[in-house]
């Protein structure tokens, strides 16, 4: 602080509380952490230390670069709202704020700088003004100001200069402050996704279904904490037959959006899924319900449906936009796709969707439904991980239990990115026609 050359005993005993004042001052603001309480206690703190009959303190909005009023403390308080605005530059206040500059103003209607429309609108006459500067690490953050001392007459040098080193660590404190309720809004956040990501995975299969001549075994692993890949293991179209369904999603985007969407698309699955009718009628009615959902959000999902009846050795599929599936057959080491037309769900909801069949499913052969996040994944270099990759993991492992396949393509992917950041979810289902007195199947639900 820098006071008069005054040495006298009694201005020296004066400075001497002033400092311990403003040491008491500075402690009293930073004791809290929460941010309206801690901008209230810079207010009051200054305003009772330096007599001063009304104060207020703008901070800077990081958008507009105006300052806006948070607290405003004295005799016409209630006239000046929290969150009025005052444009940068504008007044003593916005004149400080551009320069950086504390002020201290004798005369507030002889100064230009001043701005009498506050006095005009509320009545208040303000005769003198004290201003300093909020910044942190030559950030400017807002504001403060004095206005009138009680018992009249101006604020001196010296109650500037206290005034300043205040606002200096008024400065501090609120930036701890946000700092702390950053922090706070963080760990919510988290803790929230947590539990979204948790109900998320309960959506998702955690056993597959005991299905005899077959084995079946999938995995999600998404982006973000939560996705919008979606598979689900799901009862035959047709009530007669003892076979099953298997429906493989990927909701555009992912995150919490995606997960949203995925959530309402499952939900419609599910319930069209218990209900009579073929695939095609199932995935067009899903794809009605989806539409009104997505309206022109531009979001969509695709989607493909493998139905099977063991019994009869029949296969029925529908895509919606969906990569094919892959079938391969050991016996003759060879890869076909099961492909159909259909465009993604929720993009236009009259769209009919075709189905289509293969009838015969030999012994050993795998079928492996997946979303692009698998084909689609880059390494450090770029170099996207393909199709030919897949189908290569799954011949080489193809004499292995369905979960062991899985994994091993899983492990290849995860291998091949290295250290890249993954950009999208994966998502893979692999399905295995049992050889008769071969591998014993694997543990499923029952």
């Amino acid at each position: 602080m820098v006071f008069s050359d005054d040495t006298s005993p009694e201005r020296l005993k004066q400075r001497v509380d002033s400092l311990r004042r403003c040491f008491e001052l500075c402690a009293l603001i930073s004791s809290s952490i929460d941010i309206d309480d801690v901008l209230e206690r810079i207010m009051t703190a200054s305003r009772q230390a330096l007599d001063a009959e009304t104060c207020s303190l703008l901070l800077t909005d990081p958008e507009s670069g105006d300052l806006v009023f948070t607290v405003a403390q004295g005799p016409v308080a209630h006239l000046l709202p929290k969150g009025r605005v005052l444009r940068r530059g504008e007044g003593v206040a916005g004149w400080v704020q551009v320069n950086e500059k504390p002020v201290l103003v004798p005369d507030a209607y002889t100064d230009p700088r001043f701005n009498r429309e506050v006095d005009r609108q509320t009545g208040y006459r303000t005769n003198t003004i004290m201003s300093v500067p909020l910044a942190v690490k030559n950030r400017p953050i807002g504001v403060a100001s004095l206005m009138n001392k009680n018992g009249g007459g101006p604020f001196s040098e010296e109650d500037l200069e206290l005034f300043t080193i205040i606002g200096a660590q008024a400065s501090i404190a609120i930036d701890n402050a946000r700092l702390h309720t950053a922090m706070l809004a963080k760990q919510r956040m988290e803790f929230e996704l947590e539990i979204a990501a948790s109900i998320q995975r309960d959506f998702l299969p955690h056993t597959p279904p005991c299905v005899p001549g077959f084995e079946l075994a999938g995995a999600s692993i998404s982006c973000d904490s939560t996705g919008g890949d979606y598979y689900d293991y799901l009862p035959h179209p047709d009530p007669a037959s003892s076979g099953f369904s298997v429906a493989v999603g990927d909701v555009s985007g992912h995150g919490i959006p995606a997960a949203l969407l995925m959530a309402s698309a499952r939900a419609f699955i599910r319930a069209r899924a218990n209900m009579p009718g073929m695939l095609s009628e199932m995935l067009s009615d899903v794809n009605r319900l989806m539409s009104r959902d997505t309206g022109q959000s531009g979001r969509f999902m695709t989607l493909f449906w493998l139905a099977i009846d063991p019994e009869r050795g029949h296969l029925s599929y529908v895509k919606a936009g969906h990569d094919p599936a892959l079938v391969y057959n050991p016996r003759t080491n060879t890869f076909q796709e099961l492909d159909v037309k259909g465009i993604p769900l929720g993009v236009e909801g009259c769209w009919g969707f075709e189905q289509a069949s293969r009838r015969g499913i030999e012994a050993g052969e795998i079928i492996a439904i997946g979303t692009d996040g698998i084909w689609e994944c880059r390494n450090k270099a770029g170099e996207m991980y393909g199709k030919t990759r897949l189908r290569q993991v799954i011949a080489d492992h193809s004499s292995l239990h369905v979960r062991d396949i899985l994994q091993a393509a899983l492990d290849d992917v995860n291998h091949f990115q290295g250290q890249a950041q993954r950009q999208d979810d994966m998502t893979l289902v692999v399905l295995k026609a049992l050889q008769n007195g071969g591998l014993p199947i694997q543990n499923c639900s029952t």
